[in-house]
């Protein structure tokens, strides 16, 4: 396939015809166009006897999401990030220890996840979404990762194959936030942030089950069908109109690329937000550190790898590594094994001591259980190092080790 072939298919998605709205330029049917009534190959949706007829003799057709109408980005005056940070950027201090902070997070997550799940259920049946109530749950979640991240990010690494999309929803919107507070960004733009992770895949909800939930590689159609996502889930924005422009941007355009080469319209870097670029991120992190249905988990220090290798192509180079600063190469939630062959569970990280998180030991050399205390990595000394440093990160599960539970039934008492 030459480039301008692949530029073309990159152009088309596959839309069932039940879907098609006014303004989408019919590429392509499923059939010989001259099978069909049409007397041009090619054309823009503008006439309702037109959509019936397509209706009436097509299962699905071929959208062109660069000539559609309907399929444009939304029209947004944008400041820069520069311009924010340079005019009011914002420091935040730990206000609680973990532990203090994680009861009070774990209630407000519960909450959030019920909230994602009830708009998801709703734009499955076609219902307006409205953006007050994700909102409320929003500003929740702020202001934990305001007063300590780790606690949130903590609850994000905990995860259920069975309910993967409502989960990374709410889990890009956590990381999404307090990669905002990572930059220094003011709370309001955190709470825009927070809408654009949690609201970022709800176009899934229109996907061909056959599609989303296949456990192979998707074939070149399905992938089409599932490039979709991102216009079924801006279109569904776009009836509230209350959603924030900048959440209807991130949701359209969060597969898009820097390099260009991204779905659904192959946008340039320069036409990509803030908010975007960090939804891309974090999106791809979530997902990477994620099993599901057909791709296992990767380690957080595996997805950190590869968004570091992708800065500048897919990723925003500048934003990777603040990233990468955010959560640290040991994110709080994952479980490590010591060069000890001690195993434990990251409890806190930060920015200036990316390789000495804190750490909650549950078993000891041998793998045995024992009483649950939190080893401060950077408090001890070199020799204490050697036999401290962490080894690697393994898969939550290892060793009985359960992170769910382990949250579940956590008293820690630092030493």
């Amino acid at each position: 396939m030459n480039s301008e072939e692949k530029i073309t298919a990159r152009k088309l998605v596959e839309v069932t015809t039940d879907k098609l709205q006014m303004g989408m330029y019919i590429a392509k049917l499923d059939r010989p166009w001259l099978d069909s009534p049409f007397l041009f190959q090619g054309f823009p949706l503008e006439r309702k006897e037109d959509l019936d007829t397509l209706r009436s003799l097509c299962s699905h057709v071929y959208v062109d999401t660069v000539k559609s109408k309907s399929l444009k980005r939304p029209a947004m005056q944008e400041e820069s990030l520069d311009d924010i940070l340079k005019r009011e950027k914002t420091t935040y201090i730990k206000e609680h220890p973990v532990e203090n902070e994680i009861e009070r997070a774990k209630i407000e997550y519960d909450e959030a996840l019920v909230s994602v799940e009830t708009i998801l259920k709703q734009a499955a049946r076609g219902e307006t979404i409205n953006a007050k109530i994700a909102k409320q749950h929003v500003k929740a979640c702020v202001d934990s990762v305001i007063r300590n991240p780790n606690a949130l990010i903590w609850l994000s690494h905990i995860k259920h194959v069975d309910n993967y999309t409502a989960e990374h929803c709410l889990h890009v919107g956590i990381l999404a936030i307090a990669l905002g507070r990572q930059l220094g960004l003011p709370r309001r733009y955190l709470e825009t942030l927070g809408l654009c992770g949690m609201l970022h895949d709800v176009g899934k909800t229109r996907v061909n089950l056959n599609v989303l939930l296949k456990p192979g590689k998707l074939s070149p159609d399905e992938f089409e069908h599932m490039q979709l996502h991102p216009v079924y889930g801006r279109d569904l924005l776009q009836h509230d109109p209350l959603m924030p422009p900048e959440v209807i941007e991130a949701t359209y355009s969060h597969h898009e690329r820097i390099d260009g080469m991204g779905y659904p319209t192959g946008a340039d870097a320069s036409n990509l937000s803030f908010y975007t670029r960090i939804t891309s991120i974090v999106d791809a992190y979530d997902a990477m550190t994620s099993n599901r249905v057909y791709s296992k988990e990767k380690s957080s220090t595996a997805a950190l790898k590869i968004l570091y290798e992708q800065r500048g192509k897919q990723f925003d180079q500048e934003l990777v590594v603040k990233f990468i600063e955010c959560v640290g190469l040991y994110p709080a939630g994952c479980i490590v094994e010591l060069s000890s062959g001690e195993v434990g569970v990251v409890v806190a990280s930060d920015a200036e001591n990316r390789l000495h998180p804190r750490v909650a030991l549950v078993l000891d050399a041998a793998k045995r259980p024992i009483r649950k205390t939190v080893v401060d990595l950077k408090d001890l000394d070199e020799r204490q190092r050697k036999a401290y440093h962490i080894k690697q990160v393994i898969p939550d599960g290892s060793y009985g080790v359960s992170l769910e539970q382990f949250t579940a039934t956590s008293t820690m008492a630092p030493v």
